[in-house]
């Protein structure tokens, strides 16, 4: 029996754990997953990203699409546009607790639980999936230390 899944982008948060040349890498709250993105996607242009840095930004869970669309990612790209973009990818890591994929247009990466991948096929790497995306925004900054976090 094939189920149908409706996913929805909501309001996300996480603490830049990591910033490497110009790639920073967002542990979700929650333990929730890692996102890893190159820092042109963060909206604050004003505002070097640090360790600590609070992030807010859209995201979805993840499905699986057998017959993946013609998906668009130009919105991301757009300075000030904090609204969520409908994308692809395709899943380049699976093992007993979670997963990882390669976003379209070398966005960056996700790796989030298994249970937020919909679909009710076997999770394999080379599988399609999509989900909500938007460009992050810094909305503060923690003191952790980065072991911490």
């Amino acid at each position: 029996m094939k189920i149908d899944y409706t996913i929805n982008p909501i309001l996300m948060g996480g603490l830049i754990k990591e910033v490497k040349e110009n790639t920073v890498k967002v542990h979700l709250h929650g333990r929730l997953g890692v996102i890893e993105v190159p820092a042109d996607y963060i909206l604050n242009k004003d505002i070097e990203p640090e360790v600590g840095h609070d992030m807010q930004f859209y995201f979805s869970y993840i499905q699986v699409n057998e017959d993946p669309y013609d998906y668009d990612s130009s919105s991301l790209k757009r300075d000030k546009d904090f609204s969520p973009c409908f994308i692809g990818g395709t899943i380049t890591e699976v093992n007993d607790t979670a997963i990882k994929a390669e976003m379209m247009d070398e966005i960056g990466t996700v790796a989030v639980p298994r249970r937020w991948a919909f679909t009710d096929l076997p999770l394999t790497a080379g599988q399609n999936v999509e989900f909500y995306f938007s460009p992050m925004r810094i909305v503060g900054k923690k003191e952790i230390p980065a072991e911490y976090i």
